[in-house]
């Protein structure tokens, strides 16, 4: 009897899928197209900035190579931070918004709904204070990171270029609203903009693993 072909995924590949599955997520809740947060979606959610730092890792690792450069170093050591930032952020968040949520719906009465609502108005400003803190160290990274593509010849110029400028753009906006948030203030939120980045840059590294994968099976 002929044997039949195992089928073998590779932890790369598990990693890449699950990261396309976050940064949907992602994108999902940063255009609005995502409104309701069951628990999948939490987890998911939860999932976004461990994930992240682990693909930021892996992309590093890449770009040093050619040798590690201070940008490099510091744009990953950043990103790190952001991303763990950004996870402090969503938990903040949602732990704010389901509670609060809940003591509404259990209040005697609307004056004490009143009150919940303003306590909540107060007490979210600290997970959109953490907002900023990410974006600031998110963008700084993104900005060093694609600055260092752009001169690296498995990324180039085009997604080094639009990495750099819409990191600045994403910075620039958020300092000029702050304490608001862009949309707040009549600006645009680049952050779905880096979101389509980050998917640009999944694809060409699965395109440059499998074109590794295909030159060592040749040899």
């Amino acid at each position: 009897m002929v044997p039949r072909p195992r089928l073998r995924v590779s932890a790369g590949a598990i990693l890449t899928g699950f990261g396309l599955l976050v940064l949907l997520v992602y994108l999902g809740a940063a255009t609005g197209l995502v409104r309701d947060v069951g628990k999948l979606l939490l987890i998911l959610a939860f999932a976004i900035g461990p994930v992240a730092i682990v693909g930021v890792l892996v992309i590093s690792e890449r770009l040093a190579r050619g040798g590690a450069s201070m940008r490099l170093r510091v744009g990953t050591v950043f990103l790190v931070i952001a991303f763990a930032l950004l996870n402090l952020m969503l938990v903040v968040q949602q732990t704010i918004f389901l509670q609060s949520r809940q003591f509404r719906q259990e209040a005697a009465s609307e004056a004490v709904r009143e009150s919940l609502r303003l306590v909540f108005e107060g007490v979210n400003l600290v997970q959109l204070g953490i907002d900023v803190s990410f974006d600031i160290f998110y963008c700084i990274g993104l900005i060093l990171i694609a600055a260092v593509m752009y001169g690296h010849r498995d990324f180039g110029k085009f997604l080094g270029g639009f990495g750099i400028l819409a990191a600045a753009a994403l910075l620039i906006a958020n300092l000029a609203a702050f304490p608001y948030l862009p949309t707040e203030t009549g600006l645009i939120d680049f952050g779905p903009v880096t979101g389509l980045w980050w998917l640009a840059v999944i694809v060409q590294m699965v395109r440059l693993s499998r074109r590794e994968r295909s030159v060592v099976s040749r040899v």
